[in-house]
């Protein structure tokens, strides 16, 4: 059953007496099993423990995030259905608007003439405009305000008609962007504004947003050295938001890099980096006794790095950041998106052929978009802690596995390595169960290749019909051969779920 046409997984049924074993052991607790020595220990097998499942994957864990230009662009607009759709297949989520425009963004309700360094106006039009994407997508908001240039009172008259107009769709108002770099980068206080000078403005600011009746949330900062500075001082914040880049080269690229054509985000450095931001803030949410979100992540900070072209390996990294989070304690993480034409070195997971293909709404998903999806599959679970018996795995391979309210298992195997031997594992499979695999496969170093997740890609309608491989009956082994450079999404589900 099964081959290298249906994803490389085989169902194999083993001696009675293997499997009397193993289910005895599922039944009693958990699936802990250790494979006796009369059988085969030359593929590892992978154990989860559902008898102690831990922290959750939300539904909505996954979201997006958007420059706060996009409110008077047009794009955000529930008339373009393509956009609905697309938005729909990850969600419902949280949609994050800000990014560095939020600093440049000015808020008026009367149409006063604006300021001379204002790029954005912001509206009560815009607002309603998305109210309408939210309620046709069913997500809610973070809705970035401006910082840059310190006006509390008019943030706190934003805040109430966000509440208004928003209603329970806006979780929050995000206090600027990327406040640590406003004394040595975007220059919008003098050189030495530290994190003591931020948090008397951000007070400010809360007081105001408090008074609208609106959640504040925060810091968005760039880079983690705040954090610790903060400490509980944090709990101001409703949540606490950090922004991840592996990647901020923007200029002197080597050819060598280009070629690379985005495998930099597979490299074990990258997960070392990954580990520590995500340690740095969980333990600030600790402190301050709050969740923490990753408010803002792409594969590069800026559209020309070769890693923000639309490859395949893109669509590996965003799925295993996700999970990697997400399993650690990050309550969420937004993608940062631009709905504009998608160039050739997009990072957007969503945007559009050409500018009038984005006026017009006909948006299409990016090979990193899939990565989202597919992590989007083991929302609504609970993490299981996942162990090896028999030979380790890969060290380039990642596994994480959630159980579901209906009893099922659902498992992401990641293989990051960029060539090599396939991997190879199994996964015991307790007689009656339902065993659905989704193979997420694309082509490195060829941007714009195809990418599909369970035989399938997203319509340029912005449907997705998977297609998956099946197997229900006997008791057995689930083999799983997983080539580099490609990732399988299994569901394991109980009789009588669907």
């Amino acid at each position: 059953m099964g081959g290298p046409s249906t994803g490389a997984v085989a169902l194999r049924r083993r001696r009675r007496a293997v499997l009397a074993a193993a289910l005895l052991c599922i039944l009693i607790g958990g699936w802990t099993w250790a494979r006796p020595g009369s059988a085969s220990t030359s593929t590892p097998l992978l154990v989860f423990d559902t008898a102690r499942p831990g922290g959750e994957l939300p539904l909505g864990a996954i979201g997006l995030s958007m420059e706060a230009f996009e409110l008077g662009s047009s794009h955000l607009r529930s008339e373009h259905r393509r956009l609905v759709r697309l938005m729909r297949l990850l969600g419902p989520s949280v949609l994050r608007i800000g990014g560095n425009s939020i600093d440049t963004s000015w808020w008026t309700a009367s149409g006063e003439p604006h300021p001379s360094w204002a790029n954005n106006i912001v509206t009560p039009a815009d607002l309603l405009t998305l109210a309408g994407l939210l309620r046709a997508t069913g997500w809610h908001a973070i809705l970035g305000v401006d910082l840059g240039h310190f006006e509390p009172g008019r943030i706190s008259q934003e805040a109430r008609y966000a509440r208004r107009i928003l209603g329970g769709r806006l979780l929050g108002i995000e206090l600027g962007n990327e406040p640590d770099d406003f004394g040595r980068k975007t220059m919008l206080r003098a050189p030495g504004y530290d994190a003591s000078e931020y948090l008397r403005e951000a007070r400010t600011y809360a007081r105001a947003v408090d008074a609208a009746g609106v959640k504040v949330i925060g810091p968005a900062l760039g880079r983690t050295e705040w954090l610790s500075q903060l400490g509980a001082a944090e709990s101001v914040f409703s949540q606490l938001t950090l922004h991840y880049y592996p990647s901020s080269t923007c200029t002197g690229l080597s050819d060598a890099a280009a070629r690379a054509g985005g495998t930099e985000l597979l490299a074990p450095g990258v997960r070392e980096q990954e580990e520590a931001t995500i340690t740095a803030l969980v333990h600030a949410g600790s402190l301050a006794g709050r969740q923490g979100r990753i408010g803002e992540t792409n594969t590069a900070a800026c559209p020309q790095s070769p890693a923000a072209g639309p490859v395949f390996s893109s669509a590996l990294w965003a799925l295993d950041l996700s999970l990697r989070a997400a399993s650690q304690g990050v309550t969420g993480i937004n993608f940062h998106s631009d709905l504009n034409a998608c160039g050739s070195h997009s990072e957007s997971p969503i945007c559009a052929a050409s500018p009038a293909a984005a006026l017009a709404g006909d948006f299409e998903a990016q090979p990193e978009y899939y990565g989202l999806l597919a992590a989007r599959q083991l929302e609504g679970g609970r993490f299981l802690v996942t162990s090896v018996h028999g030979p380790p795995l890969s060290k380039e391979v990642s596994v994480y596995a959630t159980l579901a309210r209906d009893g099922s298992v659902r498992v992401a195997i990641d293989d990051l390595a960029l060539e090599g031997a396939a991997q190879q594992l199994a996964l015991l499979v307790p007689a009656g169960q339902r065993v659905t695999v989704q193979r997420l496969s694309g082509e490195l170093r060829v941007r714009g290749a195809p990418v599909s997740l369970g035989g399938v890609g997203v319509s340029a309608a912005g449907t997705w019909r998977p297609r998956p491989t099946t197997f229900t009956g006997a008791a057995g082994v689930v083999d799983v051969t997983v080539p580099p450079a490609s990732a399988v999404i299994l569901v394991l589900s109980p009789s009588g779920t669907a």
